[in-house]
């Protein structure tokens, strides 16, 4: 794949915070300052959005994106100036009431990914510690019957962390049919590193390959303005760029970006620490 000419997928986050701890991610130990996109930003990220052909727009990054209690009313000026954009969100379903899911129904979501990490309360509580699993699997229930007729690609994800037992998955894969959802059992990720009580034991500084293809087609945007190199870069060690000072073709094609890149992909040079340590990078002959 060739680097395109603008990013055909943005990641972007509207606020940085979460409510949970979970786990497997590495968010409890960032210990970020709470960060929410100010309005100048958001309405110049718009602007310039809907120049772009866009594929894809994630408005969800390392984060709960419902926490911000602006985000459906940023969601619906981004479905008005991007009506052709797929639109894809992330959620651990904890804050869904009933009026957001009626206002999400409104608004051609493309896909929404349900993180939800335990069928059973002492796996959930464990996964996912400071949410309510009874609280979250009655948004669930009611999520199916909002959007019973919807044609937005509903998914459960579980993360298989070598802890669960089969039967677990077994048993939430019946629950997402049931609801009419589907059901994504994906491998534990490390992220780079980043995640301290669990890790995937891999480094490679020969790694040439992204099989995300992220740093060819794929921005991420944080609610400061900074664009990082990929969703991986947790610690914020790869800024390529800021939103506030430049536009999106401007930091997509800027040196910093470009010099990244380089690294990763040229063979007689060594890859971004972030890169040699996740597992997603590849060596390509």
């Amino acid at each position: 794949m060739e680097l395109s000419e603008s990013p055909q997928i943005i990641e972007v986050q509207f606020c940085n915070l979460c409510n949970s701890c979970c786990s497997i991610c590495p968010y409890k130990d960032m210990k970020y300052k709470p960060e929410y996109m100010s309005t100048s930003l958001f309405l110049k990220l718009i602007n310039e959005l809907k120049m772009l052909n866009l594929k894809r727009i994630i408005p969800y990054l390392n984060n709960e994106p419902f926490i911000d209690k602006n985000y459906i009313s940023q969601i619906k000026v981004l479905r008005a100036n991007c009506p052709n954009a797929e639109l894809e969100i992330s959620t651990n379903a904890s804050l869904l009431t009933e009026d957001i899911m009626n206002e999400l129904l409104k608004l051609n979501i493309t896909e929404l990914r349900l993180s939800v990490f335990g069928y059973y309360k002492k796996t959930y509580n464990k996964m996912m510690p400071n949410l309510t699993k009874s609280v979250v699997f009655k948004n669930l229930h009611k999520l199916s019957k909002v959007f019973k007729d919807s044609k937005t690609k509903i998914s459960i994800v579980m993360i298989d962390n070598g802890q669960i037992n089969e039967i677990e998955f077994q048993k939430m894969k019946a629950l997402a049919t049931k609801l009419n959802f589907e059901f994504n059992k994906w491998g534990f990720l490390d992220r780079a590193k980043n995640v301290k009580n669990q890790t995937n034991n891999f480094y490679n500084d020969k790694v040439n390959f992204c099989e995300q293809f992220r740093p060819l087609e794929r921005m991420h945007i944080l609610a400061d303005g900074d664009v990082v190199f990929c969703c991986q870069d947790w610690k914020h060690q790869y800024v390529v760029g800021n939103l506030n000072k430049n536009s999106i073709i401007e930091i997509w094609n800027s040196k910093e970006y470009n010099s990244l890149r380089k690294h990763l992909y040229d063979k007689k040079l060594v890859a971004p620490d972030l890169c040699c340590n996740c597992k997603l990078a590849q060596v390509k002959e």
